[in-house]
């Protein structure tokens, strides 16, 4: 690597970032399994945290050219110096598969890389590049069009995202890995819109979760299939599309307390007894927000919230709720579609409060044009954790999660994961001050 750096530096950059984490802080119960994947989330290796600076040799290189791989190298780095986006690193994976090898998780310092030119067009000494096609996109609106899930599947398609670590030149060349092999059966994976930066086609990736979960695959497997569509009826996810097959894995959701069944509204127990979780992606704050002038907007206790209305978009799940006490049976629970729809009845006084997570929340207020008239209770919120879903009787998907697994391990260690979530985070910023 060029260089090391504290990590909690990069920790607080993407706190900054994200204020409503920075503000409250990491709290909640999680499993032993959960806190050893967050701690590693949260701790990665200031070697590693190294590659993300935009301060490694790679700055030197442009598309239609060669180029000689440094140490602290890594193929997002390379595709942002040369093309000025570092999601185009699959554009430089596939024109050198013969170079890095079917695995794509190392890159040798001194290999020499062939990158594209940005029109499609190949350098003169460009090496083979791997027959592998983009990803497959479909939306489908559930509020203009019926979903028929066993007509759901969108077709074959291979994983998307990927970044590879320079690691140090060994004495003798090791042949060349034959190029990945895609499986037969394409994974189909769903997500919705209006979940921003998380989840939206409109975002650049699809999203930061979007993005996250496409590298994981890469990373585990460059050569394993995939579709994706966004559908953005959420519960159907749960309902149908998941437990009939005609979809493999949906993300993101949060995982209930499933320790604790008792505790649980009847739609997050059907979550924790149906549904298998990837280890967790990314934590946002859930908080509750009222209307500025509102005599519970700076309540102190959840006590205070008794007998109130509370909106909270279909599709999230009510632990939030339910661990605040504020069960169905001492509260007023609203579940629209849309989270618009959940700002649009507070401000008419249909609702009391929104609860909802702080990064969502902040970025509907300011497109909504509310900032300022709805307020954050800086006192009252948890954390939860976002991730990956599988029904338990479909086999197939549940393997797929330990990919995924396998390939979220590799992005923290390799500080890709920090690479997405702070470029993710970057943008949303600069959008917000657009």
């Amino acid at each position: 690597m060029a260089s090391a750096q504290d990590p909690t530096s990069k920790n607080a950059e993407i706190t900054a970032l994200n204020p409503g984490i920075a503000q409250q802080g990491y709290r909640g119960r999680v499993s032993d399994e959960e806190k050893k994947m967050m701690l590693i989330t949260r701790a990665a290796p200031a070697a590693c945290l190294a590659m993300l600076l935009g301060s490694s040799a790679a700055l030197a290189q442009q598309a239609c050219e060669t180029y000689q791989v440094q140490r602290g190298d890594n193929l997002r780095n390379i595709a942002r110096a040369a093309y000025g986006d570092p999601d185009l690193y699959r554009k430089i994976y596939e024109a050198n598969v013969a170079v890095i090898g079917a695995k794509a998780d190392l890159i040798e310092v001194g290999a020499t890389l062939h990158l594209p030119c940005a029109d499609g067009a190949e350098t003169a000494e460009a090496a083979p590049a791997a027959a592998i096609d983009e990803a497959a996109t479909e939306t489908i609106d559930a509020a203009t069009e019926a979903v028929d899930p066993t007509a759901a599947e969108a077709p074959p398609a291979p994983a998307s995202e990927v970044t590879a670590e320079a690691a140090p030149a060994t004495p003798e060349s090791a042949p060349s890995a034959p190029a990945p092999q895609p499986s037969a059966k394409p994974l189909a994976l769903v997500t919705g819109n209006d979940y921003a930066p998380f989840t939206d086609e409109t975002l650049p990736g699809g999203g930061m979760f979007t993005q996250l979960v496409e590298m994981a695959m890469f990373r585990a497997d460059p050569g394993r299939a995939y579709t994706l569509t966004f559908i953005n009826d959420w519960q159907a996810h749960l309902d149908a599309l998941l437990p009939s097959h005609a979809y493999d894995l949906s993300f993101p959701w949060s995982r209930p307390n499933c320790e604790a069944p008792e505790t649980l509204s009847t739609g997050d127990l059907n979550r924790c007894q149906n549904f298998e979780f990837s280890q967790p992606f990314y934590e946002v704050v859930d908080g509750f927000f009222a209307r500025t002038d509102s005599d519970i907007a700076a309540a102190t206790t959840y006590d205070e919230y008794m007998g109130k209305r509370i909106c909270r978009p279909e599709g999230y799940s009510t632990g939030v709720l339910d661990g605040a006490g504020l069960t169905m049976d001492v509260v007023q629970v609203v579940r629209p579609v849309k989270v618009a729809d959940c700002f649009g009845m507070l401000m008419k006084g249909d609702v009391d409060l929104v609860a909802l997570d702080t990064t969502v929340a902040a970025d509907e207020i300011a497109e909504l044009g509310l900032t300022g008239q709805v307020s954050e209770n800086p006192q009252l919120s948890s954390v939860k954790t976002l991730h990956v879903i599988a029904h338990k009787s479909n086999p197939d998907a549940v393997a797929a999660l330990d990919l995924l697994n396998e390939g979220i391990l590799e992005m923290y260690e390799s500080g890709e994961w920090y690479d997405v979530v702070s470029t993710a985070l970057k943008n949303e910023q600069k959008l917000g001050q657009n």
